[in-house]
């Protein structure tokens, strides 16, 4: 399948260049993007725009209550996951029924999941949803941010990703029959991974059409019929989950350089930021307060920096209606600032990255609870929760111990999780090693072999400024903190601690 989508697009794009190829594909590696077709614009001139005064503190209104939100991402359920399989098998994922037995007891793949190149057993998917479940007693809203199927990506089919994706939301259907679940596309729901062609592309060979007909069937158990049109459009949907409050699952694929479609059709592939523009405006109009969905973050490096720009100026253009954005595919438990971008020293939007359930790779598996204000809609706390893979595998098959990471507010004493909020606890990162270190152990989740390789200067630098690359490309904010570190000394930043 891949070679038919290849010698389509090159067959069938106009004015092709090695520029756009280059430009699109290799971005991440520094390629021209002298194409004059990788320049593009979204109109979001819609009139003056209001000034935002969120209040981020409990706010005394009747009845306001603290709502909680579940968010899963980046599960990678492997259906050939065999414990005690070859978790060293030289191959881009391990620990597969079909990869041998392992050359001794130290390369064996532990029964709930494996730090190395492997992705989560069933059994550990289950006891996840168990553990959701089981632990937090009332549940309004799940957010699903994308990636259900493993990392085996010379080994699927459209067969297996409809089984993988069917299996897991009909367990969430029945763990959680009440419990309204909002999912959106990672780039490995597709087949082949990475790539989703334009929606009117309908050659079967090449087309991304059955997903978004899957998705259409499969999340509308939970969503309204409308949203079938844009899901079929291109993956994307809202919905207006309670008066004044919306919800928008967008489709971020459709700016991920690795979707070799954008080759093709690069100018807002389905039209999917103008629609979310227009969705925004039309929220802003109604009152309403707004959550963004995606998986892919917007300042990733393979992120298409044109579609990263033009969504970076969506955001500033409607800061005063997003009250959050939640996202996933790095595996990560972190989080961005977004800043205005007349003002570049004025955080105006935060994001949050779920981390993963599954722990490819050097990771501990989790998830994430929020705590929801019903009044304002504004995100009041976050809590990440993991289990321990060298103690759960240590007891072989009894079930594994989940505990509390870490809530944010009472871990980093921050006063909200405002945009403000995090963005001076930001400075006091770039100064305070010991904070720094505190945030990296939690980025990788405080998985064993990930905290043993350690995280030196560059790399604590690395963790610092990706908080604020929010749009792909763009070093501003980054170039800020860097500079605090230099004029306050590098020996300070390598020795202050708290």
């Amino acid at each position: 399948m891949l070679q038919d989508t290849v010698i389509y697009i090159l067959s069938n794009t106009k004015g092709l260049t090695s520029s756009r190829i280059c430009g699109i594909i290799f971005q991440e590696y520094g390629c021209s993007q002298d194409d004059e077709n990788l320049e593009w614009t979204v109109d979001v001139d819609f009139g003056s725009k209001p000034k935002s005064n969120r209040n981020y503190n409990r706010i005394d209104v009747k009845n306001a209550e603290v709502l909680t939100i579940i968010q899963i991402t980046d599960i990678h359920y492997d259906p050939m996951y065999m414990p005690n399989g070859n978790a060293e098998c030289g191959e881009p994922m391990c620990c597969r029924r079909t990869q041998g037995k392992p050359g001794n007891p130290d390369t064996a793949a532990g029964y709930w999941g494996d730090y190395r190149s492997c992705d989560i057993p069933w059994q550990a998917v289950q006891n996840t949803l168990h553990q959701i479940k089981g632990n937090h007693e009332k549940i309004d809203y799940i957010y699903m941010t994308g990636d259900i199927v493993d990392h085996g990506i010379w080994d699927t089919s459209i067969k297996k990703n409809t089984e993988s994706i069917k299996n897991l939301l009909t367990v969430l259907k029945t763990e959680f029959p009440n419990t309204p679940v909002y999912p959106v596309l990672g780039n490995h729901e597709s087949s082949p991974v990475n790539l989703f062609a334009p929606h009117n592309i309908d050659n079967k060979k090449v087309s991304t059409n059955w997903l978004y007909e899957l998705s259409a069937e499969l999340w509308t158990y939970w969503l309204p019929p409308e949203t079938k049109e844009t899901i079929l459009q291109g993956g994307f949907y809202t919905v207006l989950v309670r008066p004044g409050f919306r919800i928008i699952a967008l489709n971020s694929n459709l700016g991920y350089t690795a979707n070799w479609w954008l080759i093709y059709d690069l100018k807002d592939q389905d039209g999917q930021l103008k629609w979310l523009a227009e969705t925004l405006l039309q929220a802003e109009k109604n009152s309403e307060k707004v959550h963004i969905l995606s998986h892919m973050p917007s300042g990733y490096n393979t992120c298409l920096k044109t579609w990263s720009r033009e969504f970076h100026k969506i955001i500033h253009r409607f800061e005063a209606t997003i009250t959050a954005q939640f996202n996933g595919h790095t595996h990560n438990d972190h989080f961005y600032i977004y800043y205005a971008t007349d003002e570049p020293t004025r955080a105006n939007n935060i994001a949050f990255n779920g981390g993963s359930v599954t722990p490819f790779s050097d990771l501990n598996p989790n998830y994430k609870s929020y705590k929801m204000d019903s009044a304002t809609y504004n995100i009041l706390d976050s809590e990440t929760w993991i289990y321990n893979l060298t103690k759960a595998n240590m007891n072989g098959n009894a079930t594994p111990t989940w505990v509390k990471m870490y809530s944010f507010k009472e871990a980093y004493g921050v006063e909200s999780l405002s945009p403000t909020s995090l963005d001076k606890l930001l400075q006091n990162m770039a100064t305070n090693r010991s904070l720094l270190e505190q945030y990296s152990r939690y980025y990788v989740k405080e998985a064993d072999t990930a905290l043993a390789k350690g995280c030196d200067r560059e790399c604590l630098k690395k963790n610092l400024c990706e908080i604020v690359t929010a749009q792909m490309g763009e070093p501003t904010q980054c170039n800020i903190l860097l500079k605090k570190i230099q004029t306050a000394g590098e020996n300070n930043f390598n020795l202050v601690r708290s």
